[in-house]
């Protein structure tokens, strides 16, 4: 009989121990740095999210005031100064509040023609405030027509339909600024912090409101321009933005 036998294997070797280190190191080092960059992506992702979700905040918010601030009507031509349209501007911490406690900042309140609403008067009551619990809030009230003249109050339903609703979230600040021509023919650069066109406010400060035809207004009637402030923060409250906005009165 004849022996058969397997000689030893040869070119066939293995990884060596130090090998296998060596590409594992390897390994987790490009894992680590796919890991990064994915992770930084995803943080920038997010960042544009949320930085895009408080512009549009404030970008339809200030939109609103841009379209109806400037469309605010004045009528003083009665005696009877209770059926006057109004345009009050109620700083912070002032008893003229509207809104009251709920209401923990500036405040804006007018008149002004609103197209499509659901009365029978083109004239509506329109307001802006920042609620408690930072919700811009928009007021409105339209009218049926069954009381004339209309009482414009800007708190009680006067014989229509009033509402306040949210047009912005996660407001933290809202502040508004009245510009008005303090010298006759000057330009409108004088600032106020509060307004009221049926009051004589301006009267005893160093300057008054001057209109375009060089008179003195009593009482102090439209500003000439509202500056608007907003900040609003973002979802998880580690950012933070200014938005501000001039707008002309025409």
């Amino acid at each position: 009989m004849s022996r058969t036998g397997r000689g030893p294997i040869t070119g066939r070797a293995g990884l060596t121990l130090v090998e296998i280190l060596v590409v594992s190191v390897i390994f987790t080092i490009v894992v680590l740095a796919l890991f990064t960059v994915l992770k930084g992506a995803i943080d920038s992702w997010r960042k544009s999210e949320t930085l895009l979700d408080m512009y549009q905040n404030a970008r339809f918010a200030l939109g609103l005031m841009q379209k109806e601030i400037p469309a605010a009507v004045l009528y003083q031509g009665s005696n009877d100064t209770g059926h006057w349209t109004k345009f009050e501007g109620h700083n912070l911490g002032t008893a003229e509040i509207i809104k009251g406690a709920a209401s923990v900042a500036d405040e804006v309140f007018f008149v002004s023609p609103v197209a499509g609403n659901p009365g029978h008067q083109d004239l509506c009551e329109v307001g802006y405030w920042l609620r408690s619990d930072n919700c811009l809030m928009r007021h409105f009230e339209y009218f049926d027509g069954t009381t004339i003249p209309v009482v414009y109050d800007f708190s009680v339903n006067n014989a229509g339909t009033s509402s306040d609703d949210v047009i912005a979230r996660n407001v933290t600040a809202l502040e508004f600024t009245y510009y008005y021509r303090s010298a006759s023919g000057g330009l409108p650069t004088a600032t106020a912090v509060a307004w009221d066109s049926g009051q004589d406010l301006l009267n005893g400060s160093p300057s008054q409101n001057f209109g375009d035809d060089g008179n003195a207004k009593i009482p102090d009637g439209l500003p000439n321009a509202v500056g608007v402030s907003i900040t609003i923060q973002s979802r998880d409250g580690l950012q933070h933005r200014t938005f501000t906005d001039f707008i002309h009165m025409p």
